[in-house]
C-alpha cells in the first residue's frame, strides 16, 4: 500500500485512530504519565513571567551566536552514541542520563498492569527491566516502553513536537517497539490448532489486538507525516532517508491490515503466523531506518540512553522481546525436538556460544555481533519452530520447489545464480530483515572466540599485523584490534597492528560518497581509503615489512576485488592469507579461489563454520604460503568450508550444493545418502524441520545447485567418475 500523499496518510490515521490531532501531538502525549505531564506543562508555562521570557530570548540569541561551539561539543556527543556500539553491554542497557531515567516501562501493553514494577535491588532501577513485574509477574516485553516525562520536562533546547528531534526519532522506535511487542507476545483467543501460539505468549481478544495494533502504527504515521511536511527543516537527515523511511512505514501499514485479517476465525493458523512474521518484520524495518537516523542528529543530546543500538534491542531482556525466559524456554523445546547429532550440539552450544549466553550470569565480552546473531536465532526458534510452522511447511516447501522454473545457473548476477529457497515468502522476508540489516551496520559475519583465536594464532605469526581489505565500517578490525592472547609463555598478547582499508569507507556525513554495503554507517575503527592493496601497503610495508596477514571478510561476488588484493599481497611476500566467506558462493571469484589454492594451503583443522546468517555457508580458512621443504608438509584441510563434500573425511570437492541450507555440499549420490542424520541436524539449525528431508532430490536443479568445477571451469552436473572425460570433452572444444 503506498503513501502517495496526505490525504491517503489522513485517512489512514483516521482508520487507525490518528488523524491531524494525533500528528500534531507533542511526543510526551505518547508517555503513560501524558496527563500527568500535560498539566505540568501547562502550570510551568503559566509561572513564566515577562523578564523569565526575555531571559529566554537572550539565551535563545546566545546559543545562535555560540552555534560553532554548541556544534564542536555536538560532534562529541554524536561520536560517544556511535562508539558506544562495541562498548554497551546488550545484556544490561541502563537507559538512563546523569541518573535521569529517558525511556520508562508503563502499563501491560494488552493485560491489566497500572505499571511495570521491578523486583530488582534499588541499585538496579536506572536499569532497562529485565526482571519480571512485580504486580502482573509477566515479562518487560508485555509492558508500554514510552520516553520519560522527566525527559520531555527536561529537554528544553530541543522542542519535543520537532520532527526530527531525538525525542521525534526515539517515538517512533518506542511505537514500533510496541506494536511488535504486541504482534509477539499475544495471541488470539481462538488460536487454531494445526500451529501453536509463540512460546509464554498471552492470550487476549482479536478486537484488542487490532486497537491496540492501530494506536502505535497510527502513531508512527502521524510522526512520517509530520517529517513530509517539514523536510525543508532537515539539515540533518537527507530527503532520501526520509523516503525510505517513508516506504517503510508503508509496508508496515499493508503488513498491519495483513495481520488484522489473518487473526480473524475464518484464517489459517499458518496463515496467522506468516502474517506475524511479516508484521514484525515491518516493525523491525521501521526501527533500522530511525536508527539509521540518529546517526545524523548532530546537535542534539546523547542518543546512548535514548535509542538502542541492534545488538541491545534485540537482546536486552524485555524490549524487543522476551529474550530471556521466552528465549531459553524456546530453545529447549528446540535441542528436544531437532534431533541434533553431537558435532551440531557442540558447534551451537561452545563454539557459537549458546551455553554460555544462556547460562552465564557475567558480563559478555565485547563482540555486539555474535549477541545480535544469539538473539535472532532464539527468536527464530520462537516463532518457527515451536509453534510447529516449520513443521507443516518444511515438506511442502522442499515439495514446491521441484516444479518451481529452473534456476539459471548461467546467469552472471551471483544472486540469481545462488538464489535460496525459503518456506514461505513471509519466511523469506523474515529471513532477510534477520540477516540483512546486520551485514549494512557491522559486518558480514559474526567472530567468534574460536575464530578471533585462529586470527590472532595467525597474526602473532606475522609478528601481529592484519590488514583488512575492503573492511567496510571496519567492525572484524575493532574486535581483533581488543582482543588479547597467551603467547607459550603465558603472557598475553595484543596483535600489535590492525590496518583496514577500503575504497569508499563509510563516512558520518550526508556529503560524502556512500558505501555500497554500509551506507553512511560511523565505523567501529579508523578504516583508511586505498584503491588496492598496493596503495595501502605503502604505509603498511613502513611500519611492519611484509610481516602480515592479509584478512579478507566477504569480498564482494562476482567481482575482481578480492583476487587483485591477494595478487598484489602475493608480489610483497605475503605468507598469510584469512579468508572469511563463502567457498563457490556468494563471495570473492573463482579467479581469487584459484590463485589462493596455487599460491598457499590451508591446513587440516584451519577451516571454521562461523554462525550461519540466512542461508550462508560462512567459514574462516586460514591459508599458509606453500613450501617447497618436505619439514613443512601438514595434513591439507578436505573441509566443506574450502569446497570439498560434507560428508567428513570424503577426499573429493563437492560438486552440488543445497539451496535450503548452503553448507550441505555433496560430491556423489553415495555420500548424499551416507549423511543422513547429520543432515536433518543442520537442517533444523535453518528452521527446516526433519520431516522434510524425505523429500530432498539430489540431483534436481532446484534442490541442489551445481558448483563450479576449479580445473574446467564448468559446472559440475556430472559424477566423479566422469571427470576425466568430461574435462577433455571441454578441452576439446576450446
Amino acid at each position: 500500500m503506498a503513501l502517495n500523499g496526505d490525504d491517503e496518510i489522513e485517512l489512514l490515521l483516521s482508520q487507525m485512530g490518528g488523524g491531524a490531532a494525533a500528528a500534531a501531538a507533542p511526543a510526551h502525549a505518547e508517555t503513560t504519565s501524558e496527563k500527568v505531564t500535560s498539566e505540568k506543562k501547562k502550570k510551568k508555562k503559566k509561572s513564566i513571567n515577562k523578564d523569565e521570557r526575555s531571559s529566554h530570548k537572550r539565551k535563545k540569541k546566545k546559543r545562535k551566536r555560540d552555534h560553532s561551539k554548541d556544534d564542536v561539543v555536538a560532534k562529541d556527543s554524536s561520536t560517544i552514541f556511535a562508539e558506544s556500539r562495541l562498548t554497551q553491554n546488550p545484556h544490561d542497557w541502563p537507559c538512563c542520563s546523569n541518573g535521569i531515567r529517558l525511556l520508562e516501562l508503563g502499563s501491560g501493553l494488552m493485560h491489566d498492569c497500572n505499571g511495570y514494577s521491578s523486583s530488582a535491588e534499588k541499585k538496579e532501577t536506572n536499569k532497562y527491566g529485565s526482571n519480571l513485574c512485580k504486580s502482573c509477574c509477566k515479562s518487560a516485553a508485555t509492558h508500554e516502553l514510552c520516553i520519560s516525562s522527566s525527559k520531555t520536562n527536561k529537554d528544553n533546547d530541543h522542542h519535543d513536537d520537532h520532527p526530527f528531534s531525538a525525542t521525534s526519532i526515539a517515538s517512533i522506535i518506542t511505537s514500533a517497539r510496541n506494536a511488535r511487542c504486541i504482534l509477539g507476545e499475544y495471541y488470539k483467543e481462538s488460536q487454531k490448532q494445526k500451529v501453536t501460539p509463540p512460546v509464554n505468549a498471552t492470550r487476549v481478544s482479536a478486537k484488542l489486538i487490532m486497537s491496540k495494533l492501530d494506536l502505535y502504527v497510527g502513531r508512527i504515521l502521524s510522526r512520517v507525516k509530520k517529517m513530509e511536511n517539514n523536510r525543508t527543516r532537515s539539515a540533518l537527515i537527507s530527503s532520501s532517508d526520509i523516503d525510505l523511511l517513508r516506504e517503510k512505514v508503508s509496508t508496515l501499514v499493508k503488513a498491519t491490515f495483513t495481520y488484522k485479517e489473518a487473526i480473524k476465525p475464518t484464517a489459517s493458523g499458518v496463515a496467522l503466523v506468516e502474517a506475524r512474521l511479516a508484521a514484525m518484520a515491518a516493525c523491525d524495518d521501521v526501527y533500522y531506518r530511525s536508527y539509521y537516523a540518529c546517526f545524523f542528529l548532530v546537535g542534539q543530546i546523547d542518543l546512548t540512553p535514548l535509542v538502542p543500538h541492534p545488538a541491545t534491542y534485540f537482546t536486552c531482556p524485555g524490549l524487543a522481546w522476551d529474550a530471556s525466559d521466552s528465549g531459553r524456554t524456546a530453545f529447549d523445546v528446540f535441542m528436544g525436538d531437532a534431533e541434533l547429532d553431537d558435532a551440531t550440539k557442540e558447534l551451537l552450544l561452545d563454539s557459537w556460544c549458546l551455553n554460555e549466553r544462556l547460562t552465564s550470569s557475567k558480563a559478555r565480552q565485547a563482540n555486539p555481533l555474535l549477541s545480535l546473531w544469539q538473539s535472532r536465532f532464539l527468536e527464530n526458534i520462537r516463532h518457527i519452530w515451536t509453534t510447529k510452522y516449520t513443521h507443516v511447511k518444511s515438506p511442502l516447501a522442499l515439495k514446491d520447489a521441484l516444479n518451481m522454473k529452473h534456476l539459471d545457473d548461467n546467469n552472471a548476477d551471483p544472486l540469481i545464480r545462488h538464489e535460496t529457497y525459503a518456506l514461505s515468502p513471509e519466511a523469506e522476508t523474515w529471513r532477510g530483515s534477520i540477516r540483512d540489516y546486520p551485514a549494512n551496520f557491522y559486518a558480514y559475519a559474526s567472530p567468534t572466540p574460536k575464530v578471533l583465536d585462529a586470527i590472532l594464532e595467525a597474526s602473532l605469526h606475522e609478528r601481529g599485523s592484519v590488514v583488512e581489505a575492503g573492511a567496510g565500517t571496519g567492525y572484524l578490525s575493532a574486535i581483533i584490534a581488543s582482543q588479547t592472547k597467551r603467547d607459550t609463555s603465558g603472557e598475553e598478547r595484543l596483535p600489535s597492528s590492525v590496518f583496514p582499508y577500503d575504497i569508499t569507507p563509510p563516512r558520518q556525513s550526508i556529503e560524502a560518497a556512500s558505501n555500497e554495503y554500509h551506507g553512511q554507517v560511523p565505523t567501529f575503527i579508523d578504516v583508511n581509503q586505498a584503491h588496492s592493496f598496493e596503495q595501502a601497503s605503502q604505509s603498511i610495508l613502513a611500519e611492519c615489512g611484509t610481516n602480515t596477514c592479509l584478512l579478507l571478510c566477504y569480498p564482494p561476488p562476482a567481482n575482481e576485488m578480492a583476487s587483485i588484493a591477494l595478487s598484489q599481497y602475493i608480489a610483497t611476500g605475503g605468507e598469510t592469507v584469512l579468508h572469511i566467506g563463502e567457498w563457490k558462493g556468494l563471495t570473492g571469484s573463482q579467479l581469487f579461489e584459484s590463485m589462493l589454492c596455487e599460491n598457499f594451503s590451508c591446513k587440516e583443522n584451519d577451516a571454521i563454520p562461523l554462525p550461519i546468517w540466512g542461508t550462508d555457508a560462512t567459514y574462516l580458512s586460514v591459508w599458509r604460503k606453500n613450501q617447497t621443504d618436505a619439514a613443512s608438509e601438514h595434513a591439507k584441510s578436505i573441509s566443506a568450508g574450502i569446497g570439498f563434500c560434507s560428508v567428513i573425511k570424503c577426499p573429493n570437492q563437492a560438486r552440488r550444493r543445497c539451496r535450503f541450507a548452503r553448507c550441505v555440499q555433496y560430491c556423489s549420490q553415495e555420500c548424499f545418502e551416507a549423511d543422513f542424520r547429520s543432515r536433518r541436524a543442520i537442517f533444523a539449525l535453518h528452521m527446516i524441520h526433519l520431516t522434510a528431508c524425505n523429500e530432498l532430490n539430489f540431483e534436481n536443479d532446484n534442490h541442489f545447485m551445481p558448483l563450479l568445477d576449479f580445473e574446467s571451469g564448468q559446472l559440475a552436473h556430472v559424477d566423479q567418475s566422469q571427470k576425466k572425460r568430461k574435462k577433455k570433452k571441454n578441452h576439446n572444444k576450446r
